[in-house]
């Protein structure tokens, strides 16, 4: 059979489907192994006791977007987690974790707020705390959403 422009459109985009499909797949693969999954609604399911960042209480881990949210998973207590959506509530862009908590660079366009762990504001220009985002346990797994 000879190729023809046709025949070779349809051979290199199946190719990129393939290949696409491979690297997602290897993507949540590597997720999974991590103690994160991204569920299908936008929520995501953590194993903390995969994690290591997690096994202390004062520990943080990022844990990717939630429902589009840049989110922080904090152990807050021996048994107790809160999620942080990472956007500052001054500036809007994504906090980063320095020292003790949260911080808005100025050199990426914040304004130098900074957040305790628990998303309090500790230093402005930002008046409200950073949002909390819902964490239900479902066995030895939570699920933020």
């Amino acid at each position: 059979m000879e190729i023809n422009r046709r025949h070779f459109l349809c051979g290199a985009l199946l190719t990129a489907l393939g290949t696409t499909t491979a690297t997602v797949a290897t993507a949540e693969g590597a997720l999974a192994n991590s103690g994160i999954k991204l569920l299908p609604n936008g929520s995501v399911e953590v194993t903390p006791s995969v994690i290591k960042a997690l096994n202390k209480v004062g520990g943080v881990a990022l844990i990717g977007e939630v429902n589009g949210a840049p989110t922080a998973l904090v152990r807050s207590g021996a048994k107790k987690y809160i999620a942080i959506d990472m956007r500052c509530t001054h500036a809007g862009i994504n906090v980063q974790t320095k020292g003790s908590g949260f911080y808005c660079e100025p050199g990426a366009g914040g304004h130098g707020s900074a957040f305790t762990k628990t998303g309090a504001v500790s230093q402005g220009p930002a008046e409200a705390p950073l949002k909390r985002l819902k964490v239900t346990t479902k066995g030895k797994k939570l699920v933020v959403s």
